[in-house]
């Protein structure tokens, strides 16, 4: 091919790209009944996280449908040791950025690296350590799996630091 097919081409896909950017957001044992009852009062109470729009552009361990669920990070047994965690682990990722909010909440911002598109990640600490995570693109339809991808690598850096084992990927 000529280069200057080649550059067409190019010019093209990133275009597609931008516009697409520019859309906007249009019965188990006891220790399951346990989980399932705690999930529900943390998703009872419609503070600790926005919800995702119906773009399948956002995750969170809050959601109800399985479009849009992740389950919780993984914590440190503690509000104050998992808060701290989360600053060592967000400390070591480039592009991000990442302000304590009150006492419970962790709200970032990634930025992608070619077309700096900004993410949005709220993070927050239960007493118990637990973490819940709202991760969305602040613009476009669809992240390409962007936001799932990064929860859970949040969760295999966390899980790490914790020592636990890390799943199979294959």
């Amino acid at each position: 091919m000529r280069i200057e097919t080649v550059n067409r081409l190019l010019a093209t896909l990133l275009l597609g790209i931008a516009l697409a950017a520019c859309q906007g957001n249009a019965g188990a044992g006891d220790d399951a009944s346990n989980e399932s009852i705690e999930r529900q009062n943390r998703m009872s109470d419609t503070r600790l996280l926005a919800p995702c729009p119906s773009a399948p552009n956002c995750v969170s361990s809050l959601a109800e449908d399985e479009r849009h669920r992740v389950a919780p990070l993984p914590g440190a047994g503690n509000r104050a040791d998992s808060l701290a965690m989360l600053e060592e682990v967000l400390d070591t990722l480039p592009r991000v950025a990442y302000e304590r909010i009150g006492p419970a909440r962790i709200q970032a911002r990634f930025t992608s690296r070619v077309l700096r598109f900004v993410d949005d990640v709220t993070l927050y600490v239960h007493d118990d350590g637990l973490i819940d995570v709202r991760s969305a693109s602040r613009l476009g339809y669809w992240d390409l799996g962007a936001n799932r991808r990064r929860v859970e690598d949040l969760r295999e850096r966390l899980n790490a630091r914790l020592g636990q084992p890390q799943p199979s990927h294959g």
